[in-house]
């Protein structure tokens, strides 16, 4: 039976596990499962970007890697700040609350935390701070520069404040 795509977006979309399943195969590391071409990454890594928050959150419930690796530099977390979606919030904290890793590199080797202080995500930055983000952790390429620093480069002075407030 071949792979019918759409079906598959829309039951991400939906927030459909049965519909999501069936549109794969029912494949048997579900759902784990790399997605076919077209759809980025695993289950988890594509519902962040497209999917509602309880979506998410019954993945994880289903045995989701919340710590998947991800080549092109986009972990859970800096996955979910990266989506821009309005509910960014609530699905990386169900992404920590499943304990993913706030150290867990990515783009530019940054950790959550550095990528919160680039894009000037006050938020962010508190919410992983309070999860025990290492704020002195710094890149191992570029600059070597801790999130602070980052913050400070990009003249993002919301995030640098915040950063010097609450480390």
């Amino acid at each position: 039976m071949p792979i019918d795509v759409l079906a598959i977006e829309a039951a991400y979309k939906a927030g459909d596990i049965g519909a999501l399943r069936s549109a794969l195969g029912d494949p048997r590391d579900f759902p784990n499962n790399a997605n076919p071409d077209g759809l980025s990454g695993t289950c988890l890594e594509h519902a962040i970007y497209h999917s509602p928050p309880p979506f998410v959150r019954e993945l994880i419930d289903l045995g989701a890697d919340v710590n998947y690796a991800d080549g092109a530099g986009f972990p859970s977390l800096i996955a979910a700040l990266s989506s821009g979606r309005p509910d960014r919030y609530e699905i990386m904290e169900a992404l920590i609350a499943a304990d993913a890793d706030v150290q867990q590199r990515g783009i530019n080797d940054w950790t959550p935390l550095h990528y919160a202080a680039a894009n000037n995500d006050v938020q962010a930055i508190e919410t992983l701070l309070a999860a025990g983000a290492d704020p002195s952790a710094r890149t191992n390429i570029d600059d070597h520069e801790t999130p602070l620093e980052e913050a400070e480069r990009a003249g993002q002075k919301e995030a640098a404040a915040a950063l010097r407030r609450l480390s």
